[in-house]
């Protein structure tokens, strides 16, 4: 597996507060009120939006009043960005930064900016190739910040939920919901070796209200809430 989900924050999404994805690549949700699962689908749908440079077209922040962080480690890179409703209704950027594993932090929107954005930076770098820069030390930093940056867009442009009884694993991420309490064993032991087999290669993060589906997976691939 080339990546994986390594951390996931957010200021306003209060049920989010203990999801933190399981070390191996896979991340079993056990959410028996299904809030955690509608807030996840709202925060990548928010950082998908953000991707695509569509915040104002965006519909998740209708019902929220205050300042919303949200925070992603992708393979332990790890994109944060802070948004706040201005007085004329818009939301806009007032902090995005990209920070990397190599120890390079890419700040797209400085803390306290004079300059809000009406979109996020990122955007701004679809998926693509990278362009080379040249040959001194700057140009090698520009191409790693722009490398970074294009790989970060394309994982949150890749956001889907999909079924956990069959699903396209040609994606960045596998995002799949499971909605059935009493599953028949054969079920059971479908959606354990697909979502296992897809996790060899995409990180994946399966959500579900049964506990017995959840116990047929390994423990510590498995976050248990409420």
């Amino acid at each position: 597996m080339s990546i994986r989900l390594t951390s996931i924050e957010a200021t306003g999404f209060r049920s989010l507060r203990d999801v933190v994805p399981r070390p191996r690549g896979l991340t079993v949700l056990v959410d028996p009120q299904g809030t955690a699962t509608r807030d996840l689908v709202a925060f990548f749908t928010l950082l998908r939006d953000l991707a695509h440079g569509e915040l104002q077209q965006s519909q998740v922040l209708d019902a929220v009043d205050g300042p919303v962080t949200l925070a992603l480690g992708v393979h332990d890179d790890t994109y944060t960005v802070e948004l706040r409703r201005f007085p004329d209704g818009r939301w806009r950027v007032v902090r995005e930064e990209l920070d990397l594993l190599a120890g390079m932090s890419i700040p797209f929107v400085e803390p306290g900016s004079d300059d809000p954005r009406d979109e996020a930076f990122l955007s701004t770098f679809p998926p693509g190739p990278t362009v080379r820069l040249g040959d001194d030390e700057a140009a090698w930093l520009g191409e790693i910040a722009d490398h970074a940056s294009r790989g970060m867009n394309a994982f949150l442009r890749g956001f889907r939920v999909q079924p956990a009884e069959g699903f396209d694993a040609d994606v960045p991420f596998l995002f799949l919901e499971e909605r059935d309490l009493d599953l028949p064993a054969h079920a059971v032991w479908d959606r354990v070796q697909s979502a296992r087999a897809a996790s060899s290669r995409v990180p994946v993060l399966l959500c579900t209200p049964s506990v017995a589906l959840a116990d047929a997976f390994d423990v510590e691939d498995v976050l248990r809430l409420g």
